[in-house]
């Protein structure tokens, strides 16, 4: 048979282990406890400090935006008026243009008109074709009146088209059509 000493040496056994105390383990618990909730509490305060951050940020990022649109809007309102006064140039030019034309064509025809007695119906301006209708009282009037175009060297290409006689007004009159362009 197996003996089994369950004693130790000795007649009344070997000493018995101190044993922990229930308080220091309770207070050792608590203290764990307590550090654990300090560590805890810290990381959540640093939580809530960095989402205030991160909302100040946005909110200061917001208000950038704000203003960036603002410029942005600006900018497209200065280039809309820019697009707006280029066109009101670019039609006061066109208009500079093609009033000098006629001014100047109207100028020399006056010009030409001088001691004649004729007088014109219709002028029409083509480009850089012109078209005239007028009354004479005389043929002579109608050839010295194309001469004097012929003159000016601002026209060139002039073509008497038509002559005829006619009556108006109980007046015998020369009707007549000239065709001519401008030089250059």
């Amino acid at each position: 048979m197996i003996r089994i000493n369950l004693l130790s040496s000795g007649p009344k056994g070997r000493a018995a282990k101190p044993q922990y105390d229930v308080r220091a383990q309770a207070l050792l618990g608590v203290g764990l406890l307590v550090v654990t909730l300090a560590g805890c509490w810290w990381y959540s305060a640093s939580l809530d400090d960095e989402i205030a951050a991160r909302v100040a940020e946005k909110e200061e990022k917001t208000k950038q935006v704000a203003l960036l649109k603002e410029q942005v809007k600006q900018v497209s309102d200065f280039e809309q008026r820019k697009k707006q006064l280029e066109d009101k140039n670019r039609i006061i030019d066109q208009l500079e243009k093609s009033r000098v034309g006629p001014v100047k064509v109207l100028d020399h025809v006056s010009q030409s008109l001088e001691p004649l007695k004729l007088w014109l119906v219709r002028v029409g301006i083509n480009g850089q074709d012109i078209d005239l209708e007028g009354r004479a009282l005389t043929n002579d009037d109608v050839v010295e009146f194309v001469n004097n175009l012929r003159r000016t060297d601002y026209f060139t290409n002039i073509n008497l088209q038509e002559s005829r006689s006619a009556v108006e007004s109980q007046i015998s009159v020369y009707q007549f059509k000239l065709g001519f362009r401008l030089k250059g």
